[in-house]
């Protein structure tokens, strides 16, 4: 299914040519009308409006779960994707000597906690060298032996697009005993994504990038093997209460039986979660599956016109079909400065020039975007 004119849902002015969701994806029309009666209700905490709180928390991890496949009781609510890999980074553990799999010029908050990780069990971490190919896949699969303990990876590059075939990986790293960390945030909600079929120890999703959620707001899979973790923070909402908070101190000590347990404190915002539960219900409508049939006839053009100036972008089998970059020979450092004062914005990230058009573009955009580049570098 083609999802066209999808452009009116957002406030774009006319004349803007916005390729950037793999920074910051703009809110929703609805959205914005929801964080609107979210603020009112900050205004006014008498209201009864206040009382609808417990009823978004769940629904977001619902709506969240399905983009994945995973039931809500999986899905902890966190800010980012360096809170969810905190998360995992201290419940999983290392053998003395063995490693922890992450990619060359990985995204820093899939890797700080790594280095960390490894000084603490007495690990090393191996990074997979860029490869020559472009393939990913091959060079991960090279990489993976049993010295291996975690494999933290992506579904593609955050630089270029360029894929990384996760199931085929997943079946090497269970057969292997490996943990499997995940830092879907460049792919969930504009890339099909199932949780069934990898199996992986966590998952983190940032949200307001392609789920197109408010900033501070994300989602963390906790397979149910891994819910009697340890959280790396102590709230009231994590844990189940032994006396009421309205007579009592409302301690509790057991945790929550569910991903709830490693919830951020202050998840229930109440701006954030109705402007989330909107998104979240639009992306569901749509479908992640619809969403990248319909915006890779332009990563398609992106490439076509790429490649016919001689500079290179990942092939077709081995990029993702929602964004991509275009590696330009000495390209300028302020590209993309250049670029935003002729209204269209792209981000420059690792040498890339990167594109990440959405629903609300079309190929014309990408023919304004190739001739503005043209222009900036004197062809």
């Amino acid at each position: 299914m083609q999802i066209t004119d999808a452009r009116h849902l957002f406030d774009i002015p006319d004349g803007l040519t916005y390729l950037d969701c793999a920074a910051q994806s703009p809110a929703l029309r609805a959205s914005r009308e929801a964080g609107e009666r979210g603020l009112q209700r900050k205004f006014h905490p008498w209201s009864k409006e206040r009382s609808n709180l417990n009823g978004e928390i769940d629904q977001a991890r619902e709506l969240f779960g399905k983009l994945i496949g995973a039931p809500a009781g999986d899905i902890a609510h966190m800010s980012a994707t360096s809170y969810g890999a905190a998360i995992a980074g201290a419940n999983l553990r290392l053998a003395p000597g063995q490693e922890i799999i992450v990619l060359e010029m990985q995204f820093p908050s899939n890797y700080y906690v790594w280095q960390r990780v490894a000084a603490r069990d007495g690990g090393t971490v191996k990074v997979i060298p860029w490869p020559k190919d472009g393939d990913w896949t091959a060079a991960i699969l090279a990489g993976l032996s049993q010295t291996v303990g975690i494999v933290a990876l992506p579904l593609c590059h955050w630089t270029d697009g360029a894929l990384i075939d996760l199931q085929t990986i997943a079946e090497r790293v269970h057969d292997i005993g490996a943990a499997f960390f995940v830092d879907a945030t460049q792919s969930v909600g504009a890339h099909p994504f199932d949780v069934a079929s990898l199996n992986p120890d966590y998952v983190a999703v940032s949200g307001y990038k392609w789920l197109l959620c408010p900033d501070a707001v994300g989602f963390l899979y906790v397979a149910p093997r891994n819910q009697n973790g340890q959280p790396i923070e102590d709230n009231y909402g994590s844990r189940i209460a032994d006396s009421a908070m309205e007579t009592s101190d409302g301690y509790g000590s057991r945790y929550l039986q569910s991903a709830a347990r490693f919830d951020q404190g202050a998840a229930d915002s109440m701006i954030h979660l109705p402007m989330t539960v909107t998104a979240l219900e639009q992306l569901n409508r749509w479908t992640p599956t619809a969403i990248s049939a319909s915006i890779t006839p332009l990563t398609d053009r992106i490439a076509a016109l790429a490649t016919d100036r001689g500079w290179q972008v990942p092939e077709k089998s081995r990029r993702s079909g929602h964004f991509t970059g275009v590696w330009i020979d000495n390209v300028p450092g302020d590209l993309d400065r250049r670029l935003r004062a002729r209204d269209i914005h792209i981000s420059l990230r690792g040498g890339a020039v990167r594109i990440s058009p959405y629903l609300f573009n079309d190929l014309d955009d990408i023919d304004r975007l190739f001739h503005a580049i043209d222009a900036e570098l004197g062809r």
